[in-house]
């Protein structure tokens, strides 16, 4: 009988900070912390004044900003972005990216997957990486209009000229927001041939409170909490008190999810329409 003791649930607010020379970096999610294989997970404050290089060598790397800098930039490509809450970059193999802080400290949400073998690609090219903020991303509402999510990084989602808004099947990453009342369906992720160990997949809380369940145990998380998920073990999240936002996270992008409850809308989700009137469009996931 799976249960919380199968997860791991840590408090970001109090992890270990080390300094930097960007300002702190706690270690939130990896290996030695929680068992995840194929993900590691930085808290980031980098501090007024200060920057933070991302090289990412031969891995990917997902930057996401949590609490935004007032007069903050993400360089990127040449360019210079706004590093606004919601605002980020993926970075493919060999890539880099500058996250400066000004007029106030930044809080970023650093993500570090190596590269997937080919079968998980899929024949995807894997690269370019791009820059992303809520204005590029398009939102997508389940069936059931209690959850509302925009993926930065999603190999399936598709922008509105046909393209792919991501080259890869390293990660899967993006923002989650429960209205009152929302929940998950209770489900598992499992394995894949080109992925049999499973995806590490993980919840980063933002705002709002809510409660994990895992079998007959169920435990209230706050802004600031991280839960790693091992392959398999089944859970679902339910927004407590009003509404959720908080930051979902797979990588390697190779795994079923089996729904185990019965609601009759499982996992299906719509683009939101892009004009009034429009019928919604559903996301195809495969």
């Amino acid at each position: 009988m799976p249960s919380l003791d199968d997860i791991s649930i840590i408090n970001t607010n109090t992890a270990e900070a080390i300094e930097v020379d960007s300002g702190l970096e706690r270690t939130i999610c990896g290996d030695a912390l929680c068992g995840s294989k194929q993900l590691t997970v930085y808290r980031r404050t980098v501090l007024d004044g200060r920057s933070f290089e991302a090289q990412s060598g031969d891995d990917y790397h997902l930057l996401y900003v949590m609490g935004a800098s007032r007069g903050g930039t993400i360089n990127f490509n040449g360019e210079g972005h706004a590093a606004e809450e919601g605002a980020g970059v993926l970075l493919c193999p060999g890539e880099a990216a500058t996250l400066k802080a000004a007029g106030s400290d930044m809080e970023v949400v650093h993500m570090v997957t190596p590269t997937p073998p080919a079968a998980a690609e899929d024949g995807l090219p894997g690269g370019p990486g791009y820059f992303f903020n809520r204005g590029t991303l398009r939102p997508l509402t389940d069936a059931s209009g209690g959850r509302v999510r925009r993926f930065c990084a999603e190999s399936s989602v598709r922008l509105l000229d046909g393209s792919r808004l991501t080259p890869t099947n390293a990660i899967q990453a993006g923002e989650m927001l429960y209205h009152e009342g929302g929940s998950s369906p209770y489900h598992q992720h499992v394995g894949t041939d080109a992925n049999p160990d499973g995806a590490s997949h993980c919840y980063m809380t933002f705002k709002g409170g809510g409660t994990v369940e895992v079998g007959d145990g169920a435990q209230d998380i706050e802004p600031g909490t991280l839960v790693y998920f091992p392959p398999g073990v089944p859970h679902r999240l339910r927004a407590r008190g009003g509404p959720l936002d908080y930051f979902e996270i797979q990588a390697w992008r190779s795994f079923k999810t089996n729904v185990l409850s019965e609601e009759e809308l499982g996992l299906k989700w719509y683009y939101d329409p892009e004009s009034e009137g429009a019928a919604p469009m559903e996301w195809d996931q495969s």
